[in-house]
């Protein structure tokens, strides 16, 4: 099965697997598991001028000959609107460090103004950000190298000297092997109580795997007595006593892989306190 635009192959989709033409990347997509719609319906988002135009739908058949039949449906599309960006942003995702790059392509770059905001705040009021952002002459957005706090939503507001506004969004989802951000160099724990050991982290991909090691070897919740994992990798001692002291560190897996070990945490077990002389 394929889209033509054209006469122009524009999207395939044959034994589960689909490719699309770069123009239409990251915006022409099957639409799964809706009742109303075919099995080789598809959705186009980002609507940009030059979509217009005519698109045929055709099926093939690889092993027959001839592969391809006289069959299909045309249809035409109009794009209403869009007097001031030809070219909208589109999601992306990519890895921390990678250059992301947004299209907002004025129609009339010369009698109009772009500015970009990140989760509605203005680019320019973005400290850490506008230092690595950098916006073309046609509007566009750059940013590198990219750090995962700039996840988020991007909008693209485009105003002309008639006071006419046109905004875009598109949203920037930095993905990043999973990281310690935090770690206490000290830790207490009540002897004889309940408490929690914790490990900081961030992980995009999700958490799929976190290691603890105390005093340089594995440490196995398992098969220590009274010690388990909660939902999120931390440690939960049911009952703290002095075998629980000791130097732990905890190192963070996703499908990415881990950004390395946390710094070691002095874990101290605290007695409640006594009395040396009683009163007489």
């Amino acid at each position: 099965y394929f889209v033509n635009r054209q006469s122009k192959k524009i999207f395939t989709w044959y034994e589960q697997e689909t490719s699309t033409n770069e123009l239409f990347n990251g915006r022409l997509h099957l639409v799964e598991n809706h009742p109303e719609f075919g099995r080789a319906s598809v959705n186009l988002t980002a609507i940009r001028e030059s979509d217009q135009g005519w698109y045929h739908c055709q099926v093939s058949f690889p092993n027959r000959s001839p592969s391809v039949r006289n069959n299909g449906t045309a249809y035409h599309l109009a794009v209403q609107g869009g007097s001031l960006i030809r070219i909208p942003p589109v999601n992306q995702t990519i890895q921390e460090g990678q250059t992301a790059f947004f299209h907002c392509v004025m129609k009339y770059p010369d009698n109009s103004q772009a500015s970009w905001y990140k989760d509605g705040v203005l680019l320019q009021e973005v400290q850490d950000l506008v230092r690595r952002s950098y916006m073309g002459p046609d509007g566009s957005l750059s940013i590198d190298p990219t750090m995962m706090s700039d996840l988020g939503e991007y909008e693209c507001k485009v105003r002309n000297s008639e006071g006419e506004l046109q905004t875009a969004k598109a949203f920037l989802n930095i993905q990043y092997k999973a990281k310690v951000i935090y770690a206490p160099p000290e830790v207490y724990l009540p002897y004889g109580q309940p408490a929690v050991l914790d490990c900081h982290f961030r992980a995009n991909p999700p958490l799929k795997n976190l290691r603890w090691e105390k005093d340089g070897l594995l440490f196995d919740s398992y098969n220590v007595p009274g010690v388990f994992y909660k939902m999120n990798g931390s440690l939960f001692f049911a009952k703290v006593d002095e075998n629980h002291a000791g130097s732990y560190t905890c190192t963070p897996y996703n499908d990415l892989g881990t950004d390395g070990p946390s710094p070691v945490i002095s874990v101290i077990v605290l007695r409640p306190p006594i009395f040396s002389v009683t009163p007489k």
